[in-house]
């Protein structure tokens, strides 16, 4: 199985703050089947100097070895970067290896007014597009047809598993992840795991969930390489 959100680089971004927490989540992640973990840092500003991930890389992907892990670099890269990024300058973060791109929208804003054209900007590009955890954006919470149009433009969605069980009675996160696995549109389900209890939380989902096709890097054609 194939985890193809996770921030497992330590001293990065707000995930692990350690190696010795690194160490932990990978633990976890093995416990609940995974061999295969892409780790995905935040980033969040044009500019982005992706050398200082290359000492934490090479740390912790030798410990995930020792685990039965092998992590792949990729990011989770925030579209308003773009600003000053530019198109050329976001392909630089797909996932090594791939010419995919995992793709954050602001929580606290969703999808901006010219998404579509930044999508179709990058897939002309070349780029292939995972959209990062839909369930948490505003309009999607609000009307889950809004998220239609973005798979009918050939990008995948990414669930964070963690939402299904998000605490609260109304919370509109937990009810627009599950309407959004029912409905189909979602490809894989990922841990988007910060800590070592994160994995020990998705694990438990993993058990409810019981469908292989949503961690496995054969569903699609995204990771077929990896």
């Amino acid at each position: 199985m194939i985890d193809i959100h996770s921030h497992v680089l330590c001293g990065v971004d707000d995930g692990s703050q350690s190696i010795e927490e690194s160490v932990k989540m990978l633990r976890a992640a093995k416990e609940i089947g995974f061999d295969k973990i892409i780790a995905t840092p935040h980033v969040m500003r044009a500019g982005y100097d992706k050398d200082k991930l290359k000492d934490a890389f090479s740390a912790v992907s030798a410990e995930a070895k020792k685990i039965g892990i092998e992590l792949f670099q990729g990011y989770e890269y925030n579209c308003y970067a773009l600003n000053d990024d530019g198109i050329e300058g976001a392909l630089k973060f797909c996932t090594e290896g791939t010419n995919t791109i995992l793709l954050e929208f602001k929580s606290t804003v969703g999808f901006p007014a010219n998404w579509e054209s930044i999508v179709m900007n990058l897939q002309r590009e070349g780029a292939q597009i995972i959209i990062a955890h839909p369930e948490r954006y505003p309009q999607v919470q609000t009307n889950i047809e809004r998220i239609v149009r973005s798979v009918e433009l050939g990008c995948r969605l990414q669930l964070d598993g963690l939402s299904l069980e998000e605490p609260g009675f109304m919370n509109k996160t937990r009810k627009c992840a599950k309407k959004l696995l029912e409905s189909g549109m979602i490809s894989y389900v990922a841990s988007d795991a910060h800590s070592e209890s994160d994995y020990l939380a998705f694990g438990e989902i993993v058990k409810k969930i019981s469908d292989p096709r949503f961690f496995n890097a054969g569903r699609s054609d995204e990771y077929s390489s990896l």
